[in-house]
Order: C-alpha cells, then sequence, then structure tokens
C-alpha cells in the first residue's frame, strides 16, 4: 500500500464540513438493535433501517411501563453498545465492527442504585473516558457508577436540574461534559453532573406522537439548520433531531426505548447491493474496520470483494461530492466523487486472501468534524470506464 499522502490526507481533513454518522435503536421488549443513519447533507432523504439484530447477550424481555424501563448508549473508546432492560447491564459490539478491547460478562443493576433514583433506569449514559455509566429513573434522579461487578456508585445521587414529566432517556455530551435528559413528551434538558442546568428545556421543533424514548446528541460536530448541533429523540418507530425545524423524521424499525450515536461512516447509497463487477463476488465495497472516533489510532479504512492477489484498488478522498451522482454503469455504485485537483489518492493491491486492500487512517487526537469523502475503484473489463466503483463513504472524525 501507498502510504505517502497520509500526511496530505490528514491535513484535507482540515477542510471537511460534512455530516456522518449512524444511530443504533435499542428495543430491550424484542432484544433487538436496529442500525439507522440519519438523513445527510450529501443524502437528505428518510433512510430505511440499515440492519436490526438480536442484543447478545439477550436479557430478559423488558418491562412494559411509562415509560418503559431500559436504554442503550454507545462506547466509542471500546467499540462497543451498552444496554439494559431495566435489570442487567451488559455490552456487545455492532456487527460491523470487533470491539476494541474485551467486553465485561453482564452486570446486574443492585437494589442500592434503584433505590438511589426511584426505580429500574429508563436511561443509561456512559462517559468513557472517566468509565462512568450514570442511570437515571423516571423521577429524574441519577448517579454514577464503576463498571465492575456490583456497579459502585462512584457519582452519588443528585437531583434533577428540572422540573420534568417522567424521565424516558438519558445521553453523555462529552463534548461538553454533560448530561441531556428526555421526558416522554420528547422534551430535552442539559445538566451537569450535579444536577445544575445547562441552559433552558429544548422543546421539540418537530411535532411528533408523544411518548418519546431515548435521546443521542450528534457527537461529530454537526451543525444542522438551526445552528446547533443535532438532538436525535426516538418516538416509538419514528426518529427526529428535535432541534431543527426542518429536520426529516426517519424511521427506526422496532419501537425505541434505546438511542445511540455510533461514530460510523455515512454511505451514499446507504444500502449495499449497488457493489458488484463480473468475476467478483461483491466488490469493490467501502468499509472501515472500526469506530471513527479520536480516540481511535487504528482506525483504516478498506476496500473488499476483490479477487484474492489479483486485484488492484485506487482509494480516493475529498472534500467535495458529485451533485448529481452520473451512473457508472449497470454492475457498478454511482459515481459520487469528482475527481479534480482537490482529490487525493491511493493505490494499493493486490487484494489479500479476503479479497481486502487496508489503508490505516488514525483519527487519534485529531479535531472533533473533520470530514471527507471516500470512494473506491477497481479494473473493471465490463464497464465502460474501465472501473467499477465502491459506494461513496463519508469519514468524520467522531467524539465521545
Amino acid at each position: 500500500m501507498n502510504t505517502t499522502m497520509l500526511g496530505a490526507l490528514t491535513i484535507a481533513l482540515l477542510s471537511g464540513a460534512l455530516t456522518a454518522q449512524r444511530l443504533i435503536a435499542y428495543d430491550p421488549l424484542a432484544g433487538l438493535a436496529t442500525e439507522l443513519q440519519p438523513p445527510t447533507a450529501i443524502l437528505p432523504v428518510p433512510n430505511p433501517p440499515l440492519v436490526t439484530y438480536p442484543t447478545v447477550p439477550l436479557l430478559p424481555p423488558g418491562v412494559p411501563g411509562f415509560p418503559a424501563p431500559g436504554d442503550a448508549t454507545f462506547d466509542n473508546v471500546l467499540g462497543a453498545l451498552w444496554y439494559t432492560e431495566g435489570t442487567i447491564l451488559a455490552a456487545m459490539p455492532s456487527p460491523a465492527y470487533p470491539p476494541l478491547g474485551p467486553l465485561p460478562a453482564p452486570l446486574p443493576i443492585p437494589a442500592a442504585v434503584m433505590g438511589a433514583i426511584g426505580g429500574p433506569p429508563t436511561g443509561i449514559a456512559l462517559d468513557p473516558v472517566a468509565g462512568i455509566m450514570y442511570l437515571t429513573s423516571i423521577p429524574g434522579f441519577t448517579v454514577g457508577v464503576a463498571l465492575v461487578p456490583g456497579l459502585p456508585i462512584v457519582v452519588p445521587p443528585f437531583p434533577p436540574a428540572f422540573p420534568m414529566p417522567p424521565v424516558a432517556g438519558l445521553e453523555w455530551d462529552g463534548v461538553t461534559g454533560t448530561l441531556w435528559y428526555v421526558d416522554v413528551l420528547g422534551t430535552a434538558y442539559n445538566a451537569f453532573v450535579g444536577g445544575i442546568p445547562v441552559g433552558p428545556p429544548v422543546f421539540p421543533l418537530v411535532p411528533m406522537p408523544p411518548p418519546a424514548g431515548d435521546i443521542a446528541i450528534d457527537k461529530i460536530g454537526t451543525i444542522n439548520a438551526a445552528g446547533v448541533r443535532p438532538l436525535y429523540v426516538g418516538f416509538g418507530p419514528m426518529v427526529v433531531d428535535i432541534a431543527d425545524p426542518t429536520a426529516i423524521p426517519f424511521p427506526s424499525g422496532p419501537p425505541t426505548e434505546g438511542l445511540a450515536f455510533f461514530d460510523h461512516p455515512a454511505n451514499v447509497p446507504p444500502m449495499p447491493g449497488c457493489e458488484g463487477c463480473p468475476g467478483m463476488t461483491a466488490g469493490p465495497t467501502a468499509f472501515t474496520t472500526s469506530v471513527m472516533s479520536n480516540a481511535n489510532p487504528g482506525f483504516t479504512v478498506g476496500m473488499g470483494g476483490l479477487i484474492p492477489g489479483v486485484s488492484f484498488g485506487l482509494f480516493a478522498f475529498d472534500s467535495a461530492s458529485a451533485p448529481l451522482f452520473p451512473l457508472n454503469g449497470p454492475a457498478a455504485c454511482p459515481l459520487g466523487l469528482p475527481v479534480g485537483p482537490t482529490t487525493i489518492l491511493a493505490v494499493g493491491g493486490p487484494a489479500d486472501p479476503a479479497g481486502n486492500i487496508y489503508l490505516p487512517l488514525g483519527l487519534f487526537g485529531l479535531p472533533i468534524g473533520l470530514s471527507l469523502n471516500n470512494q473506491n475503484a477497481t479494473f473493471c473489463a465490463a464497464q465502460p470506464s474501465g472501473f467499477a466503483l465502491s459506494r461513496l463513504q463519508t469519514i468524520t472524525v467522531g467524539g465521545l
């Protein structure tokens, strides 16, 4: 692999201002997680759910309620989804990536923790740097626990910062070091650890039928049409950015009691299926090997679905994208990345025995929000251009 372009690629990341993200919706009643891609600047349409899978380990069936116990939060350091149905905390990776470290065994939530917050948790939120999991329940009282057996309380209980209706969900904002609460009406409340309010409540700017299930804040520095970071809230089978009056609701699949922001590239098209070239099983594809956070020194971009030992590949990066996506032919993806003076190219190959080519692209320590589009190509005689293309993916440095 030609890696001489990595310094230039890092500089080019500084010019990006695009949107890339994925959310994970959790349904504790069914024990299912669903990965979603919100509308993006490149693809401003409501995308269908990308993939739904059972949570492993499968926890006891969630208990119905108003709001129902249960929540989810993503650890963008470990690369794992934490989830609870109200009595046990458990962790699993997304099927997209292996975890970046060992996952703990399921952790029962002790009676002392439930007593401190007023019942089974309806919200959990992880500070992955400190290793503290915050839990809250319907009354809004909150504690912080260490993620070890017994869940010892390391942040004592503190009262709600606002007079809230029943609290439905909780989120950690690593950019500001604060907590976000959402009530059953979909109103969001921001507070410091300890219960001091941060600004006024954020009322939903897009009418949605209650009850709300959970909240997740954008962690890659995106600014929406209202000039603020998106606040995604799940309302049953739909999710919307409540802070943007122009936001487009999009489906979450199963009803959402948990919602977690996942540092994962956005794809155009969002669903696989357009890749392919005669003689190749599924390539070329564009993928990354682990979470897209600035706490991940091993972040790598890859091409897949190639002919082992034969295929060579071309990685292209640019902050621009082609607005009309002219077609590249029936056997490949549309061209979404214009090749011009700002494009950075790297050639790699031949493909390894699994049909993959890798390009290391460490994001460790880079500022949140730096962004580039990436699209890959390989030689394909069946295409008029001589190349088959992967999907476009937007790589943005994510936070915690």
